[in-house]
C-alpha cells in the first residue's frame, strides 16, 4: 500500500470495483458463454490505485499490483466506504494473500445445484464480494458470484441508492 512520508495510508473514502470486459481468449470467450455476460474478470481498487484480487492469467493467486486500466476493456463502480470499511478490506486482503484460484470450486458449484467452496481458495468476484461483506460494504451471496452479476447487484443498488456511489460505463 501505498504511504505519505509521515507513514499514513492514503484514503479517499473510495473504492473501485474494476470489471473486464476485454479482447476475448479462449477461456474469456468460455465465460462470457457461461455466465451470459460480457465481463469476466473483476478487480478491487484501493484509493491508492493498487488493485486487489486473484486471476488465474497471473501468479494465480489473492495480490497486489498496479494495473494500467485501458479504459475500453473496462468498465467501473465507485464505492463510497468509511475508513472502517477500508481497514477490513485491507484486514481481509491480508489474511487471504497468496491464496489459490479455486478452479474446482468455481466449475462445479456453477454446474451443480450446491455450492463447493475449497478453503483457502478464491475466483475474482467471489473474492471481492466477501471483501465487501467482511467490510460491512454490502452483504452478499458470494458463494456463486460470477463478474456479470456482482456488476449488476453492484449498478442495481447504486443505482437505486441503496448504496453510496457511481456506475461509470
Amino acid at each position: 500500500l501505498r504511504k505519505h512520508a509521515a507513514g499514513e495510508v492514503a484514503l479517499s473514502n473510495k473504492i473501485r470495483i474494476a470489471f473486464y470486459k476485454g479482447p476475448v481468449n479462449w477461456r474469456t470467450r468460455i465465460v462470457m458463454w457461461w455466465t451470459g455476460s460480457e465481463y469476466t474478470h473483476a478487480e478491487l481498487v484501493l484509493p491508492s490505485g493498487d488493485s486487489l484480487g486473484i486471476c488465474p492469467d497471473d501468479a494465480g493467486t489473492v495480490r497486489l499490483r498496479k494495473i494500467k486500466f485501458q479504459d475500453d476493456h473496462w468498465d467501473f463502480i465507485e464505492i463510497d466506504i468509511t475508513k472502517r470499511q477500508l481497514h477490513d478490506i485491507i484486514n481481509f486482503f491480508t489474511e487471504t494473500h497468496g491464496c489459490r484460484y479455486d478452479w474446482i470450486g468455481m466449475i462445479l458449484s456453477h454446474l451443480f445445484p450446491f455450492y463447493l467452496k475449497r478453503d483457502n481458495k478464491w475466483y475474482c468476484s467471489q473474492w471481492i464480494a466477501c471483501a465487501l461483506t467482511i467490510s460491512n460494504v454490502m452483504s452478499f451471496m458470494y458463494n456463486k458470484i460470477t463478474p456479470g452479476k456482482l456488476y449488476d447487484i453492484l449498478s442495481v443498488r447504486i443505482n437505486n441508492n441503496l448504496l453510496p456511489g457511481r456506475v461509470d460505463e
